[in-house]
């Protein structure tokens, strides 16, 4: 096999690597968009809802307002058809809470890295 042959492979790998981390930010925001909504429509205060998602309070203002839960649900299962994890149920146990949340952001974590050091 030629080298540019070589060289040709790998650059489509890794594009497609790129393609599909930015693909899971976008749906992780995506996810991250309705947790944010799903707690405000049910009544958590701005501050206790950006504390835990490391946001300010205005910055939760801005991506809650006019949220429509109906459309981000519809969005979200098309996620779910794609293999898209389910979020935690909010009224199981703490550990089921927890399950899974540390591989996704594991993965998330690695593909973040890896675009921020193709960007380099």
């Amino acid at each position: 096999m030629t080298e540019w042959l070589k060289k040709f492979r790998r650059e489509r790998r890794l594009l497609a690597r790129v393609r599909r981390a930015v693909w899971r930010l976008e749906q992780a925001e995506r996810e991250r968009d309705w947790a944010l909504a799903a707690a405000r429509h049910e009544k958590v205060s701005v501050r206790k809802v950006a504390e835990a998602a490391g946001l300010s309070p205005t910055r939760v203002h801005q991506l809650t307002r006019g949220a429509d839960l109906d459309a981000l649900d519809a969005a979200l299962g098309l996620l779910r058809a794609a293999g898209w994890p389910a979020p935690e149920d909010p009224d199981g146990s703490d550990d089921e809470e927890l399950s899974g949340r540390a591989s996704i952001a594991e993965r998330l974590q690695d593909e973040v890295d890896w675009i921020r050091q193709c960007a380099e």
